[in-house]
């Protein structure tokens, strides 16, 4: 029998949604640690939770979701993950449905929702289709054995842009104790990612200084990879942040973003930013980069003449409700 149930944060919770989501995931491994230590980082001002569907005592899959921020906060972020045994019409219209009705608590009128280009969520896809969802993103998915990157052909490069006053540092490694880091670090990543392509219909919010300074201490302690931070006479003027998982793929790190301001762009600090932390990241063992870009988005063209490959592209669906 099946049957909905709440999320009470309970361990084996979280060890079982681990168990879920790892069934579903193509090319990651999720660590209920990490889940569990993400979750208790969670903005309590937005509402967000997770809705339980089981058969008998045995957890069969999640719809988690979130209220957006701001302008957003009549949109809803969601990611329904069912074991693939159990992946059956009346599961998903269980936990869609549920989730229908607890939004209405925030006048929800918007819908949004990732999947991947995979075999493992063609009935999520599916589903998403037969219930009139739009699609309304690509992202390119790219992966790059950094072993086999030629970190010498770059050096001309890094040797030209230092000359021009360009210095490139580790933000955990040597920034920590410079005069307003964090502040400048918060707004640099604020005004490069207002760039980035999103769907139509969605705006990018900025997140409480408080809530930031949670997640990068987080970040540092947690799941640091590198950071790279590109300085000009003092002005932070790009960036790039690794994120990599010892408990499950301490060979992988995940690009968290990339960006360069305006005033700096076509001059190579993007890809300058990526060797730098290249160089980093092998000399910590790790071995692959995951990175992502929206389909149009020229960055591509930088991760191909690198060598990374292209793997199972991402997938944004909305839906007005």
């Amino acid at each position: 029998m099946l049957k909905i149930k709440k999320f009470t944060e309970t361990d084996l919770e979280f060890r079982e949604l681990a168990r879920i989501d790892n069934l579903v995931n193509h090319d990651s491994i999720d660590h209920p640690d990490d889940d569990k230590r993400e979750w208790g980082l969670r903005d309590k001002s937005l509402i967000r939770d997770r809705i339980l569907l089981y058969k008998d005592s045995l957890l069969i899959g999640a719809m988690y979701y979130s209220q957006g921020r701001d302008k957003n906060d009549r949109t809803t972020f969601f990611t329904l993950n069912i074991d693939p045994e159990y992946n059956t019409q009346q599961s998903r219209e269980l936990l869609y449905n549920t989730m229908i009705k607890d939004i209405k608590s925030f006048n929800s009128n918007k819908i949004l929702t990732g999947i991947y280009e995979h075999p493992n969520y063609d009935l999520v896809k599916k589903f998403l289709i037969e219930n009139e969802f739009k699609l309304v993103q690509t992202n390119r998915e790219y992966s790059c054995d950094i072993t086999n990157i030629n970190i010498k052909k770059y050096q001309p490069l890094l040797e030209k842009l230092e000359s021009e006053g360009i210095k490139f540092y580790d933000s955990k490694e040597e920034m920590t104790d410079w005069p307003d880091h964090y502040k400048k670090l918060e707004e640099l990543g604020w005004t490069y990612s207002q760039d980035f392509p999103i769907p139509d219909g969605i705006e990018h919010t900025r997140s409480p200084f408080d809530l930031y300074m949670k997640h990068i201490n987080d970040y540092y302690e947690n799941c640091y990879g590198t950071e790279i931070v590109a300085v000009f006479d003092g002005k932070y003027i790009g960036s790039t942040d690794l994120e990599v998982y010892d408990k499950t793929e301490p060979h992988k790190a995940w690009t968290g973003g990339l960006g360069v301001l305006k005033d700096f762009r076509r001059r190579g600090l993007a890809t300058a930013l990526k060797i730098k932390a290249i160089k980093k990241l092998i000399d910590k063992g790790v071995t692959e980069i995951r990175t992502d870009n929206e389909e149009n988005n020229p960055m591509y063209k930088i991760n191909v003449a690198l060598g990374f490959e292209p793997v199972p592209f991402s997938l944004e669906y909305m839906k007005e409700i």
